[in-house]
């Protein structure tokens, strides 16, 4: 899978869990809003409705006035368009009763007595139901909170451990690869260009390790083909000189010996020393010619050596080799100015000329 899906399908997954967790949270406060209006409503509204009922019959004596009578009746209306619970209607039934007795008024005292007995067990009788009522909505409330605290807390640990494996992952599937490439490249500077990448993934990286490797295949070719025309190119140099009857010495800008022919090894006894790679000063307090031709200055002094059981008259030429500086060259910028990458000396034999 490629990575850009990944980081949707995981952004996705953790947007979907919250998005549910946040209507889960509406969904539960709805429901609890809704019992507790339910619970003001109904049984809250029926108590009250039984205190002010209670309140007529404490406050009068019997038989009771057309006022009392009145409000009582009145409270009693509100009680009968407010039944909600199981056996509410039945003592509000009989409280009805009760109190259509206590309105006749050919009644005796003691029947009156009697009705308003009836009256207050009915009260009784329906606060006791909402009064149950409300323990129970509110035990059913509260029930629902735990559920609903169980369920968000479900979630959101869901929703935290989710976030924490993408956030693992996508170190993971993006982090690491960009090491690896970041150590190949590395190596490819270093000019190891036998180095690979491998990642087994089907993702944007498998392309990155295939452009990487190619790259690199390209490099150790091109590499192996310039050291080869390199190494083909100073050989054919080095055989030049060889073949060269006059003595010839070359140096770097290190004034490292890169080659001295045969004539030059003779003329300079030099047939017993690794001379490549070491410095030509270092050999020169032992030898008179060397620190002759090294401390030489300018070009076409004559230098008179005893060579071959006899003192030879030669010519020392001395070249000195440029190449460009492209140090800090721009893109844009032409650069004129030269360093010295060595000097080349040729010492030519000019013994017979002096005797003629």
């Amino acid at each position: 899978m490629k990575i850009k899906y990944k980081i949707r399908l995981g952004f996705s997954l953790i947007f979907i869990s919250i998005l549910f967790a946040g209507a889960l949270s509406i969904f539960f406060i709805n429901r609890l809003s809704e019992s507790s209006k339910v619970i003001l409503k109904n049984n809250y509204e029926s108590l009250s409705f039984a205190r002010e009922m209670r309140t007529v019959l404490d406050e009068n004596n019997l038989p009771l006035s057309d006022a009392a009578r009145s409000a009582f009746n009145k409270q009693l209306l509100k009680q009968e368009n407010n039944i909600t619970e199981n056996g509410e209607g039945d003592a509000t039934s009989a409280l009805r009763t009760a109190f259509s007795i206590l309105k006749l008024p050919a009644i005796s005292l003691a029947q009156q007595q009697n009705a308003e007995h009836d009256a207050r067990l009915d009260l009784r009788k329906v606060e006791e139901l909402n009064m149950q009522a409300i323990v129970r909505k509110t035990d059913a409330a509260q029930a629902s909170v735990n559920n609903a605290t169980l369920i968000l807390g479900i979630i959101g640990c869901v929703t935290f451990l989710a976030l924490f494996s993408f956030s693992v992952n996508i170190s993971g599937f993006i982090a690491e690869p960009l090491i690896t490439l970041t150590d190949g490249l590395g190596e490819i500077s270093r000019k190891n260009y036998n180095h690979r990448l491998y990642f087994s993934k089907s993702d944007e990286f498998a392309e990155v390790s295939a452009a990487f490797n190619n790259m690199a295949e390209n490099l150790k070719n091109l590499d192996q083909n310039n050291s080869s025309q390199i190494l083909a190119e100073q050989q054919r140099i080095e055989t030049i000189i060889e073949h060269v009857h006059d003595a010839v010495l070359v140096l770097n800008e290190k004034q490292e010996i890169l080659f001295v022919n045969t004539a030059a090894q003779d003329l300079l006894n030099l047939h017993d020393h690794k001379l490549k790679g070491k410095t030509a000063p270092q050999f020169q307090a032992n030898n008179n010619i060397l620190k002759s031709i090294l401390e030489s200055q300018g070009d076409n002094s004559s230098l008179k050596i005893a060579h071959a059981g006899k003192e030879s008259v030669f010519q020392l030429e001395s070249v000195e080799i440029f190449i460009p500086n492209i140090t800090n060259l721009k893109d844009d910028e032409i650069n004129i100015a030269r360093v010295s990458a060595g000097k080349i000396y040729v010492l030519r034999n000019l013994t017979e000329f002096h005797e003629i």
